[in-house]
């Protein structure tokens, strides 16, 4: 065994009931590395992750700290051994500290008794913290005033002051704009620096080349791939997640735009919609850039009548149309795929079939009565074309991975063969195979004279996929570009507000 590994993992088994999960998997984590764990929903990831924070008990295999064998009963022993994970939905209290929030649970160590906190001393130590790592917050301050980049690196502090050797990080940018992506990309290669390992889990190719040393990348619970990251190309990754060539990541395209066939005109909504104004146009994807909150949830739900706007105008095939509610817009030709799948898109109870067919019972019902056998053959048909994995269309969609939930929803609208489709962060929390074939996807509907909208925060899908990008910056679009034209950096430079409305309209020419 190395001398620079900090953990080593040999022969992972683990079972739950009659399924294997996991098959005698090899893992290691040096000092001073960022190791990228890679893998489609349903893959081991998770499993594997469990087992290392205590979670999960392995059925064989062995697992060793510094060359040393140990046992990881219990979250609580993988914390004494060094081992903290940091997940995804922050558990932080928004109404206590910085430093409160750091020290919570172990206010004794700080000499506090009973219901009393030492707060005094819990900024003192906090401040110690961050100067020994290299990080600048104020310990006074409350989490609810701090950004989501922030927060999370609270959570990281929270990790640091139990002394931990081995940090997991689990979808640590989900929720990130790219200004605090790259803040915290700075704290990650400073604590890499001080010999801190870090697992790293992340859909974002482009965030996994930028950050990572090395990735390991799991298949059906083995290992189908391990290397230094330099080695790998995005689509070398993704044919080692699905196990199959998938061909371009992105779908080329050299399609043009036909007549317009939505069009919006001095779309306004209280502070959240300042005067928007687009169209949409028969086989194109425009995409709708902007960070969290620029107001690209509300747009989309304008257009698809679940929200009311204060004043604007909606033309449909150049006809002025009042879309009041989603039943209007479906009535019209519209879909909407929203960012919360779960809340809004999907009955988690339900089965595929059953919820690829509530926008249509219409068709699929008659004097009343929903046809079973026209729902499942139907249902049938939208598992094979868009490739949705499950075990039957009657488990419920809740057991699905977040991929397939998305191709449910997918499947859903483009039975009521909508004109326009509206995506509104179509990606989020899916695994990278299962993006890049919703991506062809989108394509391939574009090709098909389908007028495509997708409002998305991940520059790289925005440039990958759309042949117009408008740029929203509090609730105006503030650019627009080709897809010949546009870059990352000028994305960011008119998302950001870092571009004034002249510049605008000089490279909007």
């Amino acid at each position: 065994m190395r001398s620079t590994t900090i953990l080593e993992m040999k022969d992972i088994d683990k079972s739950f009931g009659p399924n294997r999960i996991l098959h005698s998997v090899n893992f290691s984590l040096d000092v001073g590395q960022v190791h990228a764990l890679l893998g489609a929903n349903g893959a081991g990831k998770s499993t594997l992750v469990k087992i290392i924070s205590g979670v999960y008990a392995l059925d064989a295999g062995r697992v060793f700290i510094g060359g040393e064998a140990v046992s990881i009963t219990s979250p609580i022993a993988a914390k004494n051994l060094g081992i903290s994970i940091i997940h995804q939905e922050l558990s932080l209290v928004p109404e206590m500290t910085v430093a409160e929030n750091i020290y919570l649970g172990k206010e004794r160590s700080l000499g506090a008794s009973g219901l009393f906190f030492a707060r005094s001393k819990a900024i003192s130590e906090a401040k110690k913290l961050m100067q020994q790592y290299g990080i600048s917050l104020d310990p006074g301050k409350k989490i609810r005033d701090l950004s989501i980049g922030h927060q999370q690196v609270v959570e990281i502090l929270k990790a640091l002051s139990d002394q931990s050797r081995i940090l997991i990080m689990d979808e640590p940018t989900a929720t990130l704009t790219a200004g605090e992506t790259h803040q915290l990309f700075a704290v990650i290669r400073h604590l890499k620096s001080l010999g801190i390992g870090i697992i790293y889990i992340s859909h974002r190719l482009d965030e996994i080349q930028e950050i990572c040393d090395y990735v390991t990348i799991m298949k059906d619970g083995r290992v189908t791939a391990k290397g230094d990251i330099a080695d790998f190309s995005s689509e070398r990754i993704i044919e080692c997640m699905v196990g199959r060539q998938v061909g371009h990541y992105f779908p080329e395209s050299d399609r043009r735009a036909k007549e317009t066939v939505l069009e919006l005109k001095d779309i306004r909504k209280g502070d959240v919609l300042s005067g928007v104004s687009l169209e949409i146009r028969k086989g194109e994807i425009v995409g709708i850039f902007g960070l969290l909150g620029a107001g690209q949830t509300e747009l989309t739900k304008v257009m698809f009548g679940a929200e009311s706007c204060d004043s604007g105008e909606i033309f449909l095939h150049g006809s002025k149309v009042d879309i009041n509610s989603p039943a209007k817009a479906k009535k019209l030709g519209l879909a909407l795929v929203t960012e919360n799948r779960k809340d809004e898109g999907l009955v988690l109870e339900l089965g595929s079939a059953s919820n690829m067919a509530l926008a249509s019972m219409g068709k699929l019902a008659r004097y009343g009565i929903k046809r079973d056998g026209e729902i499942k053959r139907m249902g049938d048909s939208y598992v094979q074309s868009l490739n949705i994995k499950l075990n039957s269309l009657s488990e419920p969609v809740r057991n699905l991975s977040g991929g397939n939930q998305q191709k449910v929803i997918l499947g859903k609208w483009l039975y009521t063969d909508p004109e326009v489709i509206l995506l509104n962060e179509p990606t989020r929390g899916i695994d990278i195979g299962a993006r890049s074939e919703i991506y062809h996807l989108l394509s391939r509907l574009a090709d098909k004279d389908k007028g495509i909208l997708v409002a998305s925060s991940d520059a790289d899908e925005i440039l990958g996929l759309c042949d117009r990008i408008l740029v929203l910056f509090r609730g105006r679009v503030v650019v627009e570009f080709s897809r010949n034209t546009a870059t990352e950096e000028l994305l960011m430079e008119y998302a950001s507000g870092a571009k004034d409305n002249k510049a605008v309209k000089e490279v909007a020419r």
